[in-house]
């Protein structure tokens, strides 16, 4: 169990790291996608390099990899998307709020999927960290409230299924065949798919949006940002399949999501308070604490 929730942990600070790189180039404007599509497949590069055991090769089920990378791919960048379209409509907080419930739907997919069972004061620590997310999102930033809420209300709700689709996927990984999962290609996959589906984006944004291609990308500061991100990134998905697999075996499978949004949710925090001086009203720093009791009832709670 505690290399379990080492990994979690671990997992949830590469999260946090992650955002808290891409948080150097939130005042630069530039299309997001067109970052994500270099970082990503950087990533995958790096990771091509670096994961695989080609000795294993042989004995990967390619197609039922390609088949799942597509499929992560798409419903990455969809939900992504969605979630910037959120937040142009308005209602910021509410809109990242409900897109953190996404938590609760891959937990019970794990439930259902991996036949696993949680205690009362699990279910509890979930709840308490949901709750706790929403007082973050909501009372930390002041919204832009949408005149139309026939447009925000499906677009926010498209994101929250898009995002609960994504970890359920990630999730769902668990189900690969053995040999696909050990020989170290799933990671470096993921990112060439995500980076693909990028690409895709980006390049309607060029056509459609009239966005430039390069715009502040390929500057110095850009470029060091990326390939922090690329690590970091590679650090995070390591660690995150160590930690699905590991938590599966403790039966603990249907809790990570909650526990990494949690805790990274948490960290960003801090590191946005220390880093950019960001200061909070007392309702966010009672959600961070509630995140924090939310994760102790979380693992202390389990069957």
């Amino acid at each position: 169990m505690l290399t379990a929730l080492a990994y979690t942990f671990l997992t949830a600070f590469f999260f946090a790291t992650i955002s808290a790189t891409v948080s150097f180039l939130a005042r630069d404007r530039m299309s997001s996608f067109q970052f994500f599509t270099v970082s990503n497949l950087l990533a995958s590069m790096i990771a091509w390099c670096v994961l695989p055991s080609w000795s294993m090769a042989g004995e990967v089920n390619w197609a039922a990899l390609g088949l799942f990378v597509l499929i992560t791919g798409v419903v990455n960048t969809a939900s992504q998307a969605m979630l910037v379209l959120s937040l142009k409509l308005g209602h910021n907080g509410l809109s990242v709020a409900i897109r953190n419930l996404a938590a609760v739907i891959s937990m019970f997919f794990a439930l259902i999927f991996l036949n696993e069972k949680v205690s009362i004061i699990n279910l509890s620590g979930v709840a308490v960290i949901i709750v706790s997310l929403g007082m973050i999102a909501i009372f930390g930033k002041k919204d832009t409230v949408s005149p139309d809420l026939k447009k925000w209300i499906p677009v926010v709700i498209i994101a929250l299924l898009l995002s609960g689709s994504y970890q359920i996927l990630l999730t769902g990984s668990l189900l690969l065949p053995e040999a696909t999962r050990k020989a170290g290609v799933l990671t470096p996959a993921l990112f060439l798919g995500c980076g693909f589906s990028n690409m895709l984006i980006a390049f309607y944004e060029m056509l459609f949006k009239k966005v430039k291609f390069g715009t502040n990308i390929f500057n110095s500061r850009t470029v060091i940002v990326t390939v922090c991100w690329a690590v970091a990134a590679i650090l995070q998905y390591f660690a995150l399949f160590k930690s699905l697999d590991a938590m599966k075996k403790c039966g603990m499978a249907s809790l990570t999501w909650p526990l990494l949004i949690g805790v990274n949710t948490t960290l960003f925090a801090i590191f946005c308070r220390l880093r950019w001086k960001e200061k909070y009203p007392l309702t966010t720093i009672l959600g961070m604490l509630g995140c924090v009791l939310g994760v102790i009832l979380t693992v202390w709670g389990r069957k």
